[in-house]
């Protein structure tokens, strides 16, 4: 008689585990690289504080005055007298006409005027930006 041999079966299934490893290191990747990106180009900034202050989306043009009075675009530092031309082109460039003013908490106003003048000039929407504080209540 003749003899049979049973076949093995086919292991059919994927180890998903290593795959899985895989994902969750490039999201940590991902999110400590988009930390470092939305930190304003390394400019020390010390900003005026405000209990009504929000998150803003990342899409704004970002314009930086410092205590000495320099000002940057995006990080990039521009002269005054460049200003409004540079601006201009960073507004074309965003589908979100806004330009947010971060200005050193001791900056002289007129520093800030001409800021927002330029942007103002070019039809931009201004946001001043702020750290938030904790809300003080009343009686305390």
């Amino acid at each position: 008689m003749p003899q049979v041999r049973k076949r093995k079966q086919v292991f059919a299934e994927i180890n998903i585990t290593p795959l899985t490893d895989v994902c969750l290191v490039l999201l940590i990747i991902f999110m400590v690289t988009a930390t470092f990106l939305t930190q304003s180009a390394g400019l020390n900034v010390d900003l005026p504080k405000a209990a009504s202050a929000h998150q803003l989306p990342a899409r704004n043009v970002e314009l930086t005055v410092t205590r000495d009075g320099g000002v940057y675009v995006d990080g990039s530092p521009v002269r005054k007298p460049d200003l409004p031309g540079v601006l201009a082109a960073k507004l074309q460039a965003t589908s979100l006409k806004a330009v947010v003013i971060k200005a050193d908490a001791d900056v002289p106003y007129r520093h800030v005027a001409d800021a927002m003048d330029a942007a103002c000039l070019l039809g931009a929407e201004i946001t001043l930006a702020a750290d938030l504080q904790a809300r003080v209540q009343a009686g305390q």
